[in-house]
């Protein structure tokens, strides 16, 4: 059954920062990628909840590397299908397709129907569990190579909690369709990242070719 959680700002810096002692990071290699960005622009926070908000990344970020600091180097020439029952070949390759605003579709969209297990694709940590406008209900996972795994759409999140280890037998949540996705069939937004805006070497990687059937 899936396990509701909404996680406030102030549980979720505290769930981070208390991980975070316990661990002890760097980032990065890339294939199946385009170019690097660098669009990131640095401002002040004007807001009690802008300053939140930069307060959760920040911890989360903090957590993210101490995890990739103790995982393998080289990040995962395999990444196992995160949505139960869910074929590679039904996947239909939409990495890069446009998307409102002058924006590109960043990873897969893996269609099932609502409330089918969302499982980890690789060994990793969770660091960051959160709702957002538009990726709704989200988890993100620190995996090796210093790769970021992005869960979104998600209907409701699993077991699951800031610095959990997980694997590819780990439910992370279930097929949804929240955030910009409420329009459209339930389905998981599956993407995979290295980098980052502040260090201008943010890369986004097509996850199909990296996919196996589970």
């Amino acid at each position: 059954m899936p396990i509701a959680k909404a996680p406030s700002t102030v549980l979720l810096v505290a769930l981070l920062a208390l991980a975070g002692l316990l661990l002890g990071g760097p980032a990065i290699a890339s294939s199946h990628a385009p170019a690097a960005s660098c669009d990131w622009v640095d401002s002040d926070p004007d807001t009690p909840e802008e300053r939140a908000e930069d307060a959760v990344r920040a911890a989360a970020n903090e957590l993210r590397d101490r995890f990739h600091a103790r995982l393998p180097a080289e990040p995962d020439v395999r990444l196992v299908m995160p949505v139960d029952g869910v074929r590679v070949a039904q996947v239909a390759d939409t990495m890069g397709a446009a998307r409102p605003g002058g924006r590109r579709h960043e990873g897969q969209d893996i269609f099932a129907p609502r409330g089918t297990p969302v499982y980890s694709a690789t060994v990793g940590y969770v660091y960051w569990i959160d709702t957002r406008e538009r990726g709704g209900k989200v988890v993100w996972v620190a995996g090796a190579g210093g790769r970021r795994y992005y869960y979104a759409h998600l209907d409701d999140w699993g077991a699951i909690e800031p610095g959990m280890r997980v694997t590819p037998t780990t439910v992370l949540g279930y097929v949804g369709s929240t955030g910009n996705a409420r329009t459209t069939p339930p389905h998981l937004h599956f993407g995979v990242y290295s980098g980052s805006r502040r260090s201008c070497d943010r890369t986004v990687h097509d996850p199909l070719p990296l996919l196996v059937d589970r």
